[in-house]
């Protein structure tokens, strides 16, 4: 069989959907940047062919070339997040077979408009959806629908398919340089997304602990409130310096490598809900949290908060936490008792073999 992979948003997906049709022959259609850090983060990458592109909506017509000219069986659409009227002409010209990702349920099945503009895309979208054979998701979107019956998954062909795997042959590149315990925060500090006020708050109460652990924000600050946060993790940092870590400046995909196969247990700081495209995304339910397939992806064990429902194969490794005095006390076990936390990697490691690119290939159609 022949794939195509059209990522613009997102190089990790396609090193998952790479490897989950590793026997299969590929051609990744992808955009100079993602290119750049798929190759910075998965080397061995390089084997496979690329065509290059711009946008979209700007090589709407080479997209269908390359993938009609080469006889493509199965075309994988990563997740989008414009160019919609041009994505909606390609999959109609296209006779293959088609996965649309999705990590917005509600956005694109039920996505308000406010604007002719955002009208348009709202057609466009359910276009898309109407002509593409299957809608990929990820672990909480998927048992959602299916534990819930949900109409959607009634009428549609839905896909389980992880943002990211457990990569079996894939080998460190680094190691801890000491012996305190690095819990790592993943994703953009971003207000939208992200509260950080119980997190600043287990900080503060660590202070007395800067020598055994080290909290690490392993994304970039944006808007105001991700700004505000910055400031006040500056302000820790010049106090205690070993403390906490973050990007001051853009990250790289290698730098993000290194945050991960440094760390200890990665701490999810995720809101319930998400505004998006004038609807509301549930975190957990319709849309997915990144913390997850990082867990996954680097063998670690988790803290979620409350409203997110650990995933039935990450159980022993991933636990939830009500607020930050609960938290304040979880972190205190594991620095009175570094043993337990040693359980809890060990068993984060059984889980991720539940993750393979083999585990998922065997659930799919195709």
């Amino acid at each position: 069989m022949k794939i195509a992979i059209l990522e613009t948003g997102h190089f990790q997906y396609t090193l998952t959907q790479s490897e989950i049709f590793s026997d299969c022959e590929q051609i990744i259609i992808t955009t100079r940047s993602m290119h750049k850090d798929m190759l910075e983060y998965h080397p061995e990458m390089s084997e496979h062919r690329y065509e290059l592109i711009d946008t979209i909506a700007r090589d709407e017509d080479r997209i269908v070339s390359v993938v009609k000219e080469n006889g493509v069986d199965l075309l994988l659409i990563s997740p989008v997040f414009d160019s919609y009227g041009a994505l909606k002409r390609i999959v109609r010209r296209l006779d293959c077979k088609k996965v649309l990702t999705t990590h917005n349920i509600n956005t694109w099945f039920n996505g308000r408009f406010w604007s002719p503009n955002s009208y348009k895309d709202r057609v466009n979208m359910r276009s898309i959806i109407r002509n593409c054979d299957y809608i990929a998701v990820e672990d909480f979107i998927y048992n959602h629908l299916k534990s819930t019956n949900h109409p959607y998954f009634q009428k549609h062909s839905f896909l389980y398919i992880p943002f990211t795997i457990f990569h079996t042959e894939k080998e460190r590149k680094y190691a801890k340089a000491d012996h305190r315990i690095k819990i790592v925060l993943t994703g953009a500090i971003d207000g939208d997304r992200r509260r950080y006020e119980e997190v600043i708050e287990l900080i503060e109460a660590n202070k007395n602990h800067s020598d055994e652990i080290t909290f690490s924000f392993a994304g970039r600050a944006k808007g105001d409130y991700g700004m505000m946060i910055l400031n006040k993790l500056k302000q820790i940092k010049s106090e205690f310096p070993l403390l906490v870590s973050f990007f001051e400046d853009d990250s790289t995909a290698d730098m993000f490598r290194k945050e991960m196969e440094t760390s200890d247990l990665v701490l999810s700081a995720s809101t319930k809900t998400f505004k998006g495209m004038g609807t509301v995304e549930y975190i957990g339910q319709t849309k997915p949290t990144a913390a997850i397939h990082d867990m996954m992806s680097y063998q670690l064990p988790g803290l979620l908060p409350e409203h997110l429902k650990v995933p039935e194969k990450l159980k022993g490794s991933v636990f939830n936490y009500r607020d930050a005095d609960d938290l304040k006390a979880i972190i205190g076990q594991l620095l009175e008792n570094k043993e337990l936390l040693g359980k809890w990697k060990e068993s984060a490691r059984e889980n991720s073999y539940n993750f393979t690119a083999e585990k998922i290939r065997k659930g799919l159609p195709f």
